[in-house]
């Protein structure tokens, strides 16, 4: 028998009244934002539906829908949920199944659901007709809009006979969206703990994956830890395991190559705990020693992360932290002799946007780019910061991502060679010697209190840190 067994499992336990403190919390802030209409008002939303496998017998493990969850908590699948405005009830509809159903799945009575999941009434979807029939709702509210980053948009209810009532299909997604934009008390406590969780998962790969192993020992690394120490089943996103030059590439999840000695390995992979992620991002040498330009290019990032937290705090614009991001690898890019002329040249031509080619971070809690980011009454998209995920003031109880990165990406450089107005900027020569670095980012999970930011992960991140937690040492000892 094994002398080490499997240890016991470390769970958070969500506080009971979680779901009660949220629908609280966004009624009061439905109710002042509507005003009157509100009376007698319904808001109905629709979860997550099953989904069959192509033409087999089974379906795909579907996590429910982030609005339905948090307004409910509720896991089941094709149900709908209804808050009576006036009285502030909680009304979810479940399916009904048969016998052969409950033979092969667990099903819950509904008094179990009710109890459960703390909600005031659960009834079967059937029921939904009669139910409005009894309630005569004035109006209802409906979560529909287009989403910031996917420019997609969620399905409504559409059952015949919800024509018969009044409905409204603009409010809800901006009350909603931007309830979630500011984390509660209890919110930022389990994004803590995933972020606890998945820093652990990351500092285990560092400690043991060696040149000879594959990308995607490193991914089945991360997964096992959060799994089987703290019942992680999902991922926020795919696992992106880049060694080499793969790091060049954004969102690489091919996770297949065999790592080589003296490659930078690019590990950008989060948790999921109770619907909510981490999105985290470390970079280390293969072999536990940066090369020369491994380091000038890792330096380079943090110090321009270093200057960006530096600079958080409320009533900032996150679109001038990514001009401050940006004036900071340029100013990198040139002390390393990769790009030349004078500062005012490179910064008014976004040099550095050919090796910085993404937006400085985005929101974070429900989903990995949380919703928000351009919501109603913020500053809007611009066309020269098209690559931002957000550009609002930064507020209180706001989690984001801080992650610049500096990529060597081979088509993207090959075609500014071939415009005259970049080439004149770029030293090709000095950067053929660093494209062997393939890419580095530097990812935290930042919560901004008043107190100033809050970086919930805990990771190394200088040189000297990430080559000692290679090594296995206490790289915690080491303040530099």
């Amino acid at each position: 028998m094994n002398s080490d067994p499997i240890p016991f499992p470390r769970e958070y336990a969500i506080p009971e009244d979680f779901h009660q403190n949220i629908r609280t919390r966004f009624l009061n802030f439905f109710r002042y934002t509507v005003g009157d209409k509100a009376r007698n008002s319904l808001i109905m939303l629709m979860g997550a539906v099953k989904m069959n496998k192509h033409d087999e017998d089974q379906q795909y493990r579907v996590e429910q829908e982030s609005n339905f969850h948090y307004l409910f908590g509720v896991d089941f699948l094709n149900c709908y949920g209804i808050i009576d405005v006036d009285n502030g009830k909680s009304i979810v509809f479940v399916p009904q199944y048969d016998s052969n159903y409950k033979m092969w799945n667990v099903v819950l009575n509904n008094d179990e659901i009710k109890q459960k999941f703390k909600l005031d009434e659960v009834l079967y979807n059937d029921d939904i007709e009669s139910w409005l029939s009894n309630r005569k709702p004035s109006l209802i509210y409906y979560f529909y809009g287009i989403d910031d980053y996917s420019h997609h948009s969620l399905p409504i209810p559409d059952q015949p006979f919800l024509q018969n009532y009044n409905s409204d299909y603009d409010e809800l997604y901006y009350i909603l969206t931007e309830s979630r934009v500011r984390k509660t008390p209890q919110e930022q406590d389990i994004m803590r703990f995933i972020c606890k969780i998945s820093s652990e998962a990351h500092e285990l790969v560092i400690k043991n994956i060696r040149k000879g192993n594959k990308e995607y020992q490193m991914e089945a690394l991360y997964q096992y830890h959060t799994f089987i120490n703290h019942g992680c089943r999902f991922t926020p996103y795919e696992c992106i395991c880049a060694s080499g030059t793969n790091g060049s590439v954004l969102h690489y999840e091919e996770n297949s190559k065999t790592i080589q000695e003296k490659e930078l390995i690019l590990n950008d992979m989060g948790g999921k705990f109770y619907g909510y992620c981490s999105d985290i991002t470390v970079t280390f040498p293969s072999d536990g020693k940066f090369t020369q330009k491994q380091a000038i290019i890792y330096n380079a990032v943090l110090d321009t992360q270093r200057q960006v937290h530096n600079s958080l705090k409320v009533g900032v614009n996150w679109g001038d932290m990514q001009l401050l991001a940006e004036r900071t690898i340029t100013k990198h890019l040139f002390n390393a002799g990769l790009i030349k002329g004078s500062m005012e040249d490179l910064i008014k031509n976004s040099i550095c946007r050919l090796f910085f080619t993404h937006g400085l971070g985005h929101m974070l809690g429900l989903r990995t780019h949380d919703v928000g980011g351009y919501n109603k009454g913020t500053p809007p998209r611009l066309p020269e910061l098209s690559q931002l995920q957000f550009r609002r003031d930064l507020d209180v109880g706001m989690v984001f991502t801080n992650e610049p990165g500096i990529y060597f990406i081979d088509f993207i450089l090959q075609g500014a060679y071939k415009d005259p107005n970049k080439m004149k900027y770029l030293n090709k020569e000095r950067i053929e010697e660093f494209m062997h670095v393939g890419g580095v980012r530097l990812e935290d999970d930042i919560l901004l209190t008043a107190n100033g930011p809050e970086i919930l992960n805990d990771v190394p991140r200088t040189i000297k840190q990430v080559e000692a937690c290679w090594r296995g040492e206490d790289w915690r000892k080491i303040n530099d």
